[in-house]
């Protein structure tokens, strides 16, 4: 990759047990394409989605929401959220660090996903 060349991050929001395919639809289809287009434009496309990153440790500590919420800020403004017919997890309490960048009204987008 050039040194010229810029990262672009999306976000995938929507629940981790459901909507299966339309995420594997666009991890095998659409973000292939999309890569191969970017990288034409000196673009390095990264699909980011928290189905395979936040550890099972890192949930039990209560970390989950802040992981999420400093993701969908690395992607601003490219987020995908896929909505269904179920919601997703929601936290029990928001316990994220009393910071700007942990706006209380972001914690709506994840838990609609």
């Amino acid at each position: 990759m050039s040194a010229n060349w810029k990262t672009v991050r999306v976000f995938i929001s929507g629940t981790f047990s459901y909507l299966h395919a339309e995420r594997d639809y666009l991890v095998r289809f659409v973000f292939p394409e999309l890569r191969e287009r970017c990288a034409r434009r000196g673009l390095h496309l990264v699909d980011v989605d928290l189905r395979w990153g936040v550890t099972e440790a890192e949930s039990d500590s209560g970390r989950a929401l802040e992981i999420c919420l400093d993701e969908i800020e690395n992607c601003r403004p490219f987020f995908i959220g896929l909505l269904g017919e179920r919601y997703g997890w929601g936290p029990p309490g928001y316990r994220a660090p009393d910071e700007v960048r942990y706006n209380p009204r972001l914690v709506f987008i994840i838990m609609l996903g």
